[in-house]
């Protein structure tokens, strides 16, 4: 998308437009990432009510990012990509995410699932909600935050601290590019843990 063009942007500039009326990137970079911090340190003490469904993924990016963005917890109306990876349309991202989570529906939230698999079925659901990447800011925050809790709720923790960016990057490239899980398995492994009530 040409940063020019894009309505999320102040006119002119590659500055998202936000609530804080701040014109500057690298400014409202710092800002955000204060705010959605204090944000992010709520909802890992608490549990976000929902059925780990569109709605509740959409509650937990809203939540984050309410206090930056106007369409904080609204599915992004445009095409994006990172650097040479382009990430699912926009007109697809509603159907991929229902379809996604009808899967996670139809395998119980992955409760039932003993480590390797658990292990397996968590890095699969990670590579498709990040292949999808269905905002135009603050997929990652949100997808750790949802999915934590998901984690959580079938009985498992996950270090997301421990996992060096440039390998998640890679591992989530890999995935976008082949839709295997295969990298993601070997960078979340370490980081799953059962959890201790």
């Amino acid at each position: 998308m040409d940063m020019d063009e894009d309505p999320y942007c102040w006119p002119g500039t590659t500055c998202l437009r936000n609530l804080l009326n701040i014109r500057d990137s690298e400014e409202l970079s710092k800002a955000e990432h204060e705010l959605v911090g204090i944000r992010t340190a709520e909802l890992t003490a608490s549990v976000v009510p929902g059925a780990y469904d569109v709605a509740h993924l959409l509650r937990f990016h809203r939540l984050l990012f309410r206090d930056v963005y106007d369409w904080a917890g609204q599915l992004r109306t445009g095409n994006i990509s990172k650097g040479e990876v382009s990430f699912c349309d926009a007109l697809q991202v509603a159907e991929r995410l229902d379809e996604l989570f009808g899967k996670l529906a139809v395998r119980r939230f992955l409760v039932p699932l003993e480590w390797d698999n658990f292990v397996v079925a968590f890095a699969s659901v990670y590579g498709e909600l990040n292949a999808i990447h269905p905002f135009r800011e603050g997929n990652g925050r949100t997808q750790r935050a949802f999915l934590r809790q998901l984690a959580a709720h079938a009985g498992w923790t996950i270090a997301w601290q421990s996992l060096e960016r440039r390998s998640n990057d890679k591992a989530c490239r890999e995935y976008l590019r082949t839709s295997r899980p295969h990298a993601l398995i070997r960078l979340l492994a370490p980081a799953i843990e059962p959890r201790l009530e």
